[in-house]
């Protein structure tokens, strides 16, 4: 799945951002979820959008609620809505 120019996308950026606070390495994020280095490579660059599976194990490992990894909170209920109508 593509991603989309929304704010909502800061997934990537967050992801490397709680990379970089706990000090690991792609490689060692990847073992924890069991997948690849480049599909985690491929999340924070923005190229993939992970899967909703993966949005939930991710935040689990980070202890982060989904709504704030996603960007969610970032957004108001028009924006919110408005993304969501694009969606369908």
């Amino acid at each position: 799945m593509q991603t989309t120019s929304c704010k909502v996308n800061k997934f990537g950026e967050k992801l490397g951002y709680m990379l970089s606070v706990k000090g690991w390495s792609q490689q060692q994020l990847a073992n924890k979820l069991h997948t690849s280095q480049q599909c985690i490579s491929r999340w924070i660059n923005g190229n993939r959008e992970p899967s909703l599976d993966d949005v939930l194990l991710i935040c689990r490992v980070f202890d982060e609620d989904p709504n704030e990894m996603l960007g969610f909170n970032d957004l108001s209920g028009e924006e919110l809505d408005n993304y969501f109508k694009r969606k369908r």
